[in-house]
């Protein structure tokens, strides 16, 4: 992410802000709607990083509780092709918030993280170098953390200093319809992906349809299942940015915390407690497409 000429100027001008900055372990994460925080806000080392004890409670809970769920299948390929869409999904995120000039702290594929890798930080404070890449056990999906704005002006820049929303990293000094865009943009990478490789299905061999197979299907899914209207899925995250555009306001942090939690616990519901939901809108989709 490019924080702009004014803030390379600060970092080169206040050497001491800038170490400060990257040993900085305190992220304020309540300024934008944020998904809750099932890992921990202790900032990795850099390097690779392994965490029995997340790996020990996600499979207990992935064989335990999940175990007959959609979620659970003995077919571990499965699992291989839904780690790569999900990474498709989140990189939109990435790609489009860089894009606006967003700082991303960390982008997270499954959950209750056991692998983190923490590349040695960039000079400039805001590149891909500087994003942690972690992987879970729980196979929910994914999500992408961009770095909110710190308490006390301890991000390396000058406190005093107004920045406007072209110049700031934070994603909550971005207009509405960027945050619109970087909340669909996972969408739309699935999307784009179904429908390329959709396309090809004709022209394909029985080989090469039965590697892609999963790929296509999932892709499909992990769209539809996102653009739900649920809070912390992008379908709720974009709700709460054409909210804003239309009225002007922005949903407060504590309501947009309280709906991450009741939508966390819905999406638990709706894949393990009342699986029939989820299997009348895929036998639907399956159908219309194929």
């Amino acid at each position: 992410m490019n924080e702009n000429e004014i803030n390379k100027n600060l970092s080169e001008g206040y050497p001491a802000l800038n170490e400060e900055r990257n040993e900085m372990t305190d992220i304020n994460m309540e300024s934008a709607p944020q998904s809750p925080n099932l890992n921990g806000g202790r900032q990795p080392k850099e390097g690779v990083t392994f965490n029995w004890t997340n790996l020990l409670i996600g499979a207990f809970l992935f064989f335990g509780l999940f175990n007959g769920s959609n979620i659970f299948t003995d077919d571990w390929t499965f699992y291989i092709y839904l780690a790569v869409v999900v990474i498709i999904h989140e990189l939109g995120h990435v790609i489009m918030g860089k894009s606006f000039g967003c700082f991303i702290q960390e982008m997270q594929v499954f959950f209750f993280t056991f692998l983190k890798y923490k590349p040695k930080p960039s000079l400039k404070g805001n590149s891909w170098r500087d994003i942690t890449w972690s992987l879970g056990v729980i196979p929910l999906g994914g999500v992408t953390i961009f770095k909110s704005r710190a308490s006390g002006g301890r991000d390396g820049r000058d406190p005093r200093m107004e920045l406007t929303p072209a110049a700031s990293p934070y994603i909550e000094d971005k207009p509405a319809w960027q945050r619109l865009l970087i909340s669909a943009a996972g969408v739309l990478f699935n999307i784009v992906t179904f429908l390329i490789l959709y396309i090809a299905m004709p022209h394909m061999s029985s080989e090469c349809l039965t590697f892609f197979w999963p790929l296509i299907y999932l892709s499909l899914m992990l769209a539809l299942l996102n653009i739900l209207p649920v809070y912390p899925l992008d379908g709720g995250a974009i709700v709460f940015a054409l909210y804003e555009i239309i009225s002007g306001k922005k949903p407060s942090p504590a309501f947009t915390k309280v709906c991450g939690w009741i939508g966390f616990i819905f999406i638990i519901l709706f894949f393990w407690v009342f699986p029939g939901w989820l299997n009348g809108i895929i036998d639907f989709v399956y159908r219309l497409f194929f």
